[in-house]
């Protein structure tokens, strides 16, 4: 199987543009009943979206890593590199630049030693708040020789799951110390994520047919009251089955930013936040679709583009500062 499967390519860029669009709140507030449409796509857009983030990482944990059995030293040194070094940087950089701005701030920060410590140790009041991902994942990273052992057979793999499950509705959800609670939220979607890739499951959602049940299914569970975990995992269901069905006609989708989604997931909301500033500064409501879409380009587009420079640096601590 090559580096690049394109139906996964597209599943980054597709999950990639759902973080995007519920990160644009061009009012400042959450679901926000004066906006009705975009209130219930940011409704349903979060009930989704990071389980099926953590859900790729599993899968591409383990065809990257899991698959090939690469070393523990090896594989969390690469992992920290690519994870910790932007970590450490946008914490630093983003509390600079909210302490410049402080008074536009909706989270005001300030420069003290407690406050910086405690943006590392608890990510979740991270000056940029969505670094709490990274935190969590990489923490996830860490159980490398559980999933190796857990995935040698299927009786071992369907009590891993298990335990995945039980630590999901039973651990405690007020850990905020490095993500723990998080952590135990997300580990159940991950370690499905690289079940799914170590048995190829997407072979059997490869027909029309599974992708219109699979839509169905999401939608009458969005409709629903259900646990959101039903949610969650029909959401990324139909992701999956939407994807391969996209990968079949057009292959290339989501090609001019896909490669570089983790870069937008770093820088987007910056330039999301510059077009929220300019939408309430303007004040015209009538502007609010324009402004909309203008906040899923920037978030987009000059993040690759500051991407796409940046790796031509010759200057590798700069490539690692962004995750290149």
């Amino acid at each position: 199987m090559s580096n690049k499967i394109t139906w996964v390519s597209i599943l980054q860029g597709w999950s990639m543009l759902l973080v995007v669009i519920g990160h644009i709140m061009l009012t400042n507030i959450f679901q926000n009943e004066a906006t009705p449409v975009t209130a219930f796509i940011e409704k349903t857009i979060y009930s989704f979206h990071m389980p099926l983030f953590m859900f790729i990482s599993g899968f591409l944990f383990y065809h990257t890593k899991i698959e090939k059995d690469k070393d523990y030293k090896t594989t969390i040194t690469d992992k920290s590199k690519r994870l910790l070094i932007p970590f450490c940087f946008f914490t630093i950089a983003c509390l600079l630049l909210k302490y410049a701005f402080n008074p536009l701030m909706k989270r005001p920060v300030e420069l003290s030693f407690n406050y910086i410590i405690n943006s590392f140790l608890y990510p979740a009041s991270n000056p940029l708040g969505e670094l709490w991902f990274i935190s969590t994942l990489f923490i996830l990273f860490l159980f490398l020789p559980v999933y190796k052992y857990a995935l040698a057979n299927k009786i071992r793999t369907g009590i891993c799951w298990i335990i995945c499950l039980s630590v999901f509705v039973f651990f405690p959800s007020n850990i905020d110390f490095l993500c723990i609670s998080r952590v135990g939220y997300y580990a159940i979607y991950f370690f499905t994520g690289t079940i799914f890739f170590k048995y190829a499951y997407y072979k059997y959602l490869e027909s029309k047919t599974v992708f219109i049940v699979s839509t169905l299914l999401f939608i009458t569970l969005t409709v629903l009251s259900v646990p959101k975990i039903f949610l969650s995992f029909s959401g990324i269901l139909f992701s999956i089955c939407l994807c391969l069905q996209l990968a079949k006609y057009i292959p290339t989708l989501f090609g001019s930013f896909r490669d570089y989604t983790f870069q937008i997931f770093l820088l987007g909301i910056f330039f999301q936040m510059a077009v929220r500033f300019s939408y309430l500064k303007v004040g015209i409501e009538s502007l609010y679709v324009f402004f909309y879409f203008v906040s899923i380009l920037v978030a987009l587009y000059i993040p690759t583009i500051m991407a796409i420079q940046i790796k031509k640096s010759k200057v590798p601590l700069i490539r690692l500062f962004f995750g290149l």
